[in-house]
């Protein structure tokens, strides 16, 4: 009989414990089921508006990138050599260059119209009784001695009709560390300015072509 009771009571107690168990484990639940707050459609829609601004910002940049790459491919200068032969100007396109004054000089030495040691200190536009004008200052190592008369005529007009065509100027002037221009065979003084030429030789076909004169 005794031991009929000690069973019961333990039966009891387990039941109990159990019963208290179940209880704190429901409540723990309903802590995290009340911590974890559903997404309202305001924050669903933020995260959205982020997602597509990042989108966007993905798209504008690609855009922009391929916008560069179309405009660098467009570039191109004008550059002018010369045929001693036929006393004739030969045009160039050179294209992916932009139409600055460095690169356009840099063209003209790699094309041997002058010496590759020959610097350019400055390139300004400017109005000379009302036209506009070109003052382009070089080194000493671009008076080439050792060209003759014909020859150097020749490269000074390639140089005055490719800064003229790729500057949209009506004439060049040309002055040498500040001053004038001489060598053996020309002086170039004040006032003394270089013109477009009539016409050129067209490199690609051969045929005379007419360049722009203000």
């Amino acid at each position: 009989m005794k031991i009929k009771k000690l069973t019961s009571l333990a039966l009891v107690l387990a039941l109990a414990v159990a019963f208290v168990g179940c209880s704190k484990t429901d409540s723990g639940n309903k802590t995290e089921d009340k911590d974890k707050k559903p997404q309202t459609q305001q924050e669903t829609t933020d995260k959205t508006d982020k997602t597509d601004d990042k989108d966007d910002k993905k798209e504008d940049k690609a855009d922009k990138d391929k916008l560069e790459n179309e405009e660098e491919a467009e570039e191109s200068i004008i550059v002018y050599n010369y045929d001693l032969d036929n006393e004739k100007l030969i045009e160039n396109r050179i294209d992916g260059k932009k139409e600055t004054p460095e690169q356009v000089f840099e063209s003209l030495q790699n094309l041997g119209v002058i010496p590759k040691d020959a610097k350019m200190n400055s390139f300004d536009i400017t109005e000379a009784d009302g036209v506009e004008t070109g003052v382009l200052d070089v080194s000493k190592e671009f008076v080439d001695s050792n060209l003759g008369s014909s020859a150097e005529s020749l490269m000074l007009d390639a140089v005055a009709q490719t800064f003229i065509e790729n500057f949209d100027i009506e004439q060049l002037q040309i002055t040498v560390d500040g001053g004038d221009y001489e060598s053996g065979h020309i002086v170039l003084g004040k006032g003394d300015y270089l013109k477009p030429q009539r016409t050129g030789l067209n490199q690609g076909t051969g045929e005379d072509v007419e360049a722009d004169e203000n």
